[in-house]
């Protein structure tokens, strides 16, 4: 895979920054057994550098990662930090992270495997991954799942009383579903949840779940979810076009030409 092959590039231009003191390889390109990398999945690496050093290491982000390969756009992710998206449309997430903020960084169960690439903490990093936690508080976190879903509930059934049927419909889709997954998972498996499974419900819940799932969710069936995504690609393409005009905004086309064509013919090709 193309992520397999970047990481010794990104390795050696790192080690030709002395101010560099860590960089760790996280997420699915690391796991051995479950909730591999597929061809699909995004890349995520963190860099560590001396608090001193993080404007002087997000300037050389982008001269690092074109060693890597062809680069469509990079940005600023506001989620993930430095984000890249590479010609054959691979996602690597760059996020830097300060020496002081080592242990809150890396604080996730040992379940969620790293992998230390550069190690340059004299010993702070390998102390705060040792310290990470083999468990969680499961009974803290149905807590939480119980008072978090009645709450939004309450919500959900608030705003399509006020008829804002969209952000009654968002409540449900991007709050109450995922905590209802969370409750399968403490029921079936709670393990899952140390794996973050949810990101891959088809993998980890059974037939009989998933179909309170369909049945629940306003948006599931393949079918219309691809048509969804094809829509909502040439919605949005014409609505940044009327932006631009109406006001004179510059925008960055070329990456709506490289990106939406691939996108299309990869949503096309699933339904064949």
């Amino acid at each position: 895979m193309f992520g397999k092959s970047i990481i010794t590039p990104l390795k050696t231009e790192l080690l030709k920054r002395p101010y560099v003191v860590g960089f760790v390889l996280a997420g699915s390109y690391v796991r051995k057994d479950v909730y591999k990398a597929t061809e699909y999945s995004d890349m995520e690496a963190y860099i560590i550098v001396d608090d001193k050093d993080v404007t002087r290491i997000e300037k050389d982000l982008t001269a690092i990662v074109k060693k890597s390969g062809k680069v469509i756009f990079h940005y600023k992710n506001r989620w993930s930090g430095f984000s890249v998206v590479f010609e054959n449309l691979f996602r690597l997430e760059l996020p830097v992270v300060k020496r002081s903020d080592i242990k809150s960084v890396f604080s996730r169960p040992t379940a969620q495997p790293v992998e230390i690439l550069i190690d340059k903490t004299n010993g702070a990093l390998k102390t705060a991954l040792d310290k990470r936690p083999k468990d969680l508080d499961f009974e803290s976190i149905f807590q939480d799942i119980i008072l978090d879903f009645w709450y939004m509930a309450i919500v959900a059934v608030q705003y399509f009383k006020k008829s804002e049927i969209w952000n009654a419909r968002h409540v449900q889709e991007v709050v109450l579903v995922p905590l209802i997954i969370k409750l399968f998972e403490l029921r079936d498996e709670r393990n899952h949840l140390l794996l973050e499974s949810n990101k891959r419900i088809e993998e980890f819940l059974g037939e009989d779940r998933l179909a309170i799932l369909k049945n629940i969710s306003s948006l599931y069936e393949s079918d219309q979810i691809q048509n969804s995504l094809l829509l909502v690609m040439e919605e949005f393409s014409k609505a940044a076009r009327d932006v631009s005009i109406k006001y004179g905004f510059s925008y960055r086309k070329d990456v709506e030409e490289k990106i939406k064509p691939r996108l299309k013919k990869l949503l096309n090709n699933s339904s064949e």
